[in-house]
């Protein structure tokens, strides 16, 4: 077996037949076919059932297929860091989620490249579940993500913080009287989230929904500045960590009535290389190097 036919073998899986993965990969069709029967000549097992509007995965495929993206990410892995040897340079591909970036990516680029001049930084800013799935994937290979229950067993984790999300109103509105914020409160308030994909709106919709409140939802966006920008315009309500909003003269921060903590964690695959340039950003949260504010805000 080689790299190219488990590849081909894979686009088989992703697109469901031959025929499919044929066009997505620019060959013809025999060529690729060819490729998955000498895969399964040199196994000694049958990878797909054919059926005639398509394929479906064998036992012995599946078990192929569990194994085989791991394979390929290891490989391109190790291509990028043999790559990153040759020209004198390290890549640590970082992902982050919006708010999270708001509070870490000056620190990261004041006092953590400035000292590892040999490290690039590739950033992708999204929500959790899209960053849980590039890390899976070995798009990425560490990840600032928030939580408040374990990761799963393949994932290694270091918790560098607790923040606190609050609700965030402009000076004036109706909510900015209140002590601290109820479901009930925002009942026929205009309010901006994230994307449902994002961890901090999963948690807001169930603190909303165990009150049986529905949210009169204005806009859901990726920009934290969209979020920022639709609250000072005094457009809606939102929420946001505490530590954002410190400072902010426009802004007003009032605690939920149950207070929402939520832990932040650097993550990492167990099964990734982990390089010397991971370790140097591990041991940078570490030693305190991003600062959140204090473990509970």
């Amino acid at each position: 077996m080689n790299l190219t036919q488990l590849k081909y073998f894979l686009k088989v899986c992703e697109c469901g037949s031959v025929s499919g993965a044929a066009k997505a990969l620019f060959i013809s069709q025999p060529s690729l076919s060819g490729a998955i029967k000498e895969l399964e000549a040199e196994f000694g097992a049958i990878l797909f059932k054919r059926h005639h509007n398509g394929v479906t995965l064998t036992d012995a495929g599946r078990e192929l297929l569990k194994h085989g993206e791991g394979l390929i990410a290891h490989s391109e892995q190790v291509h990028r860091v043999m790559h990153g040897i040759g020209n004198g340079k390290k890549c640590l591909r970082l992902g982050v989620p919006p708010m999270i970036g708001a509070l870490v990516l000056p620190q990261i680029y004041r006092k953590f490249l400035p000292y590892h001049k040999d490290i690039d930084l590739e950033i992708t800013e999204a929500g959790r579940r899209e960053l849980t799935e590039r890390l899976e994937d070995g798009l990425a290979d560490m990840v600032l993500l928030p939580h408040n229950t374990p990761f799963d067993p393949d994932l290694e984790s270091y918790e560098a913080a607790q923040l606190e999300i609050v609700c965030c109103t402009y000076n004036g509105s109706s909510v900015s009287l209140l002590e601290s914020v109820s479901p009930q409160d925002l009942r026929d308030v205009p309010i901006v989230l994230f994307k449902n994909s994002f961890f901090q709106t999963e948690e807001i919709r169930k603190w909303l929904g165990k009150s049986g409140v529905t949210p009169n939802i204005l806009l859901q966006t990726q920009q934290l500045s969209t979020l920022t920008n639709l609250i000072k315009g005094r457009a809606a309500s939102g929420f946001m960590f505490r530590r954002l909003i410190q400072g902010d003269s426009d802004l007003c921060a009032l605690p939920l009535d149950y207070p929402m903590f939520v832990k932040v964690s650097l993550v990492w695959k167990k099964s990734s290389l982990f390089l010397g340039y991971m370790k140097s950003f591990l041991d940078f949260v570490k030693c305190g190097g991003l600062d959140f504010g204090g473990l509970t805000d």
